[in-house]
């Protein structure tokens, strides 16, 4: 029973992510942003740098954020893939009902799907904004982390604080891979 059990979480978490670690330890003790506001979060936010996973693999992705009047999130994630089809995906963000932290939020993209962590470690709301998540099941953890900007790029003073943060969380900023956000082809 225990190697169907163990089959299944790695078949569940293959087909989730790719930034997976087997034997490795549990998720890194990390902090979020204190006093986070969902407000200011609202709007729309380039894709900077991410570790890599399934369902994000084309260009030029964006993150729409709309405040709804029961006060979840709408999200609207947008990339363009390979022969330049233009890729949406409408999801929603709510926050955590099993936490009183405001920047640990719960993101789904179908009803069926079960809800996923979504925590803001860092925001300064107009520039960047640095989200994570961590599951631990017993033998491997499956971590996503995103960096994502006002902008097309973040500032390199920015960026190097982000990667400092990461590097005191014990988060591994290596296995990141930049997202293309050329002018020219991104205009979605």
């Amino acid at each position: 029973m225990i190697p169907l059990v163990l089959t299944t979480i790695a078949c569940i978490t293959l087909a989730e992510a790719q930034i997976i670690t087997w034997f490795g330890g549990p998720c890194p003790d990390v902090t979020t942003k204190e006093n986070f506001q969902l407000l200011p979060y609202m709007g729309r936010w380039y894709e900077i740098s991410k570790y890599p996973n399934s369902f994000q693999n084309g260009e030029c992705g964006t993150a729409q954020y709309t405040l709804q009047d029961d006060n979840t999130v709408r999200v609207n994630n947008t990339q363009l893939k390979e022969g330049g089809v233009i890729d949406t995906v409408i999801g929603e963000v709510r926050d955590d009902p099993n936490s009183d932290v405001p920047a640990h939020l719960q993101v789904r993209f179908s009803s069926w799907q079960p809800w996923g962590k979504y925590w803001v470690l860092d925001t300064d709301y107009d520039s960047y904004t640095v989200v994570y998540s961590c599951s631990y099941y017993v033998i491997n953890k499956v971590e996503f982390l995103w960096i994502l900007g006002r902008e097309r790029t973040v500032e390199e003073e920015t960026k190097d604080k982000i990667l400092q943060m990461l590097d005191n969380f014990k988060i591994d900023a290596t296995k990141m891979v930049d997202t293309v956000q050329d002018e020219d082809k991104c205009d979605l």
